[in-house]
């Protein structure tokens, strides 16, 4: 019984200890891109040594999976905090805030510290394994939150809402990579194309299901 009891707040710190540096390493990729996020610099965000990382991560990829992970759940939540509290009725209306709020999100200095992870795994077989599974769950939980913004789209032709994320997704990775300052101009042309590619992808998606279903 004491020898259960005494393993609980091992475990207990265990985690916390792990969390502590899993949120180092999500702070440095934001605050300092991939080059600033090296072991000494998490362990000592973190208040506690080298070895004691390696305890929990045993491999600089590990520590940058964990981070990495970390970093995507915040941009989920940054996504559904650029929500408004109460989101239009129109359907087209809360199209354009679920656009206007992935953009932002892309445009969050985390984003730019996680581009820098993937552009880092092309190049290493290792860390693309370790990402692999993380970018497949971000995906799904960014379909989630689409679900949830545009259930009639969703109800009306499965699959088509998805799609039209993912176009939508991989458009705003391929503009926010190019951008280096920010311009009130642009960014509203940015957004203005981005909005059009939504509604453009999501009716030709509609239209393939229509045409599965004949």
């Amino acid at each position: 019984m004491l020898r259960g009891m005494a393993s609980a707040p091992r475990q207990a710190r265990a985690v916390a200890t792990r969390e502590r540096l899993v949120q180092a390493a999500s702070e440095l990729l934001a605050e300092q891109g991939l080059r600033g996020t090296t072991t000494t610099a998490v362990a000592s965000r973190a208040g506690m040594s080298q070895g004691a990382l390696f305890k929990h991560f045993p491999t600089k990829v590990e520590v940058l999976a964990g981070g990495t992970e970390a970093a995507l759940a915040t941009l989920v939540e940054a996504f559904r905090a650029g929500l408004p509290r109460r989101p239009p009725e129109s359907v087209d209306e809360r199209l354009a805030v679920g656009v206007d709020a992935l953009w932002r999100v892309f445009r969050l200095p985390a984003m730019q510290g996680i581009f820098e992870v993937y552009l880092a795994a092309r190049t290493d077989p290792e860390l693309a394994r370790a990402l692999e599974p993380l970018l497949a769950a971000h995906r799904a939980n960014i379909h989630a939150e689409a679900r949830a913004l545009l259930p009639e789209l969703a109800d009306q032709a499965p699959g088509a809402l998805e799609a039209g994320v993912d176009a939508v997704v991989y458009a705003m990775q391929g503009v926010a990579l190019g951008l280096f300052s920010n311009d009130e101009t642009r960014e509203r042309e940015h957004l203005a194309f981005f909005r059009r590619l939504a509604v453009h992808e999501l009716a030709a998606a509609r239209a393939a299901d229509d045409e599965e279903v004949r």
